[in-house]
């Protein structure tokens, strides 16, 4: 059963179980790909004999990391489709017909799904982690430092990209070519896992912290947020809509968190804020109400998409 567009006659799909090995293979090489940069911005400090970069170099790393290990890893899977499993980019959910018209969408879709999250948040209190910050002595015009802008504007356009590329990994190529040989139902459920996999850093983290348990309900959030967009991409049969749905979450959470560091002058300047706000968002947090608040809100709206897929389906049939 193909999942967008049909593959071509000389299409072959690639295994579940091999999928997986190179779904991290891929992330090894785009690591690999990524240490040029990371060593460029570490060299002074290692010439000065420092054993880590300062909070800035460590904000500007995780920036150039954005860009440049997210688009290796979505060149790697490009590659491997045309390369090997020899299909059209449009069989993979790639589709040009009213692409901005399906982004646009998917942008508001995940804006809406980020404000009710960041709403819940600030009703319960817990808007940042532990000692991040609070609304408490916010400053505006902090915020409206041409560097801190700049820095909001490179970031924002990396986790678009960053978004953009597991998009094409996991809705497009896995949930594709799983879909192929097991159907529909098991490219997206197996997308979903996979996706879920590439965050296991939040499960080793909690382990290592003591909060297991909310490493675990993280990683399950995060599964089910992989479920309902490749639900939104079955529905739209392209991976466009996703990709900005995925893209204006990622942004608008991370952002929020970053704009209450600086706003409230927990960082000295905004790289720094940038290397906080990812520290607080990898580390494990004790296991309250609200951290199952993006996993219920996911799995109602894959509800809702799952039965609008259904209705189609039996529509056109």
């Amino acid at each position: 059963m193909i999942a967008y567009q049909a593959p071509g006659k000389a299409a072959r799909a690639t295994p579940a179980w091999a999928s997986f090995l190179l779904l991290w293979a891929f992330w090894l090489i785009a690591n690999l790909a990524t240490l040029p940069v990371i060593l460029a911005v570490m060299l002074p400090h290692i010439l000065r004999g420092q054993q880590q970069p300062d909070p800035h170099s460590m904000g500007l790393i995780i920036l150039l990391t954005l860009y440049a290990m997210f688009v290796v890893f979505a060149a790697c899977a490009l590659i491997w489709v045309k390369v090997y499993e020899r299909r059209d980019l449009a069989s993979i959910g790639l589709v040009a017909r009213h692409a901005t018209r399906r982004y646009g969408r998917g942008l508001a879709a995940g804006l809406a799904f980020a404000l009710a999250l960041l709403g819940l948040a600030a009703w319960s209190g817990t808007m940042l982690p532990e000692d991040g910050g609070s609304a408490h002595g916010f400053s505006l015009a902090l915020l409206l430092r041409p560097a801190t802008m700049l820095v909001f504007a490179a970031l924002i356009l990396g986790l678009l990209v960053q978004s953009a590329a597991e998009e094409i990994i996991c809705r497009g190529w896995i949930l594709s070519s799983v879909a192929l040989r097991h159907g529909r139902t098991a490219g997206l459920l197996v997308s979903a896992l996979y996706f879920g996999s590439l965050h296991v850093h939040l499960l080793i983290l909690g382990a290592l912290h003591g909060q297991i348990l909310a490493g675990m309900v993280a990683i399950t959030a995060i599964t089910l947020m992989g479920v309902m967009l490749g639900l939104y991409a079955l529905n739209e049969g392209a991976i466009i809509g996703a990709a900005g749905l995925h893209g204006a979450f990622n942004a608008l959470v991370f952002g929020a968190n970053l704009a209450l560091i600086i706003g409230t002058g927990k960082a000295s300047d905004p790289l720094a804020g940038l290397n906080t706000a990812y520290a607080l968002s990898t580390k494990p947090q004790a296991l309250g109400p609200e951290n199952f608040a993006q996993g219920a809100l996911a799995l109602a709206v894959s509800l809702w998409l799952w039965q609008r897929l259904r209705r189609r389906k039996s529509g056109s049939s």
